[in-house]
C-alpha cells in the first residue's frame, strides 16, 4: 500500500478503529486508558493511549481494511 496515512486507511474501514475495540490494546474500558501494544514494542514513551482514541497504528489499520475488503468481496455473489 505504499506510504499510506493512518487518516486514509481509517476512512476505508465501514467504522473508525478506535484503541478500545483493538485486540494489541490492554486497557480496561472502565478505566478509559491503557497501554497499545504497537507502541510499547516500539518502546515509545506515551505507549498508554486513550480507549476511544482513534487508531493511528498503520500496520493493525492496513490489516483491518484488507480483511474487511475480502470480506466485502466475498459476500458480494451471494444472493441471500
Amino acid at each position: 500500500m505504499g506510504d499510506v496515512k493512518p487518516e486514509e486507511l481509517q476512512r476505508l474501514l465501514p467504522v473508525r478503529l478506535q484503541c478500545k475495540d483493538c485486540d494489541k490494546w490492554y486497557g480496561q474500558e472502565d478505566d478509559e486508558y491503557g497501554p497499545c501494544m504497537y507502541k510499547n514494542a516500539r518502546k515509545e514513551q506515551r505507549y498508554i493511549t486513550y480507549g476511544y482514541h482513534e487508531c493511528d497504528e498503520v500496520e493493525e489499520l492496513t490489516r483491518r481494511v484488507e480483511l474487511w475488503q475480502k470480506r466485502k468481496s466475498g459476500s458480494s455473489g451471494s444472493g441471500t
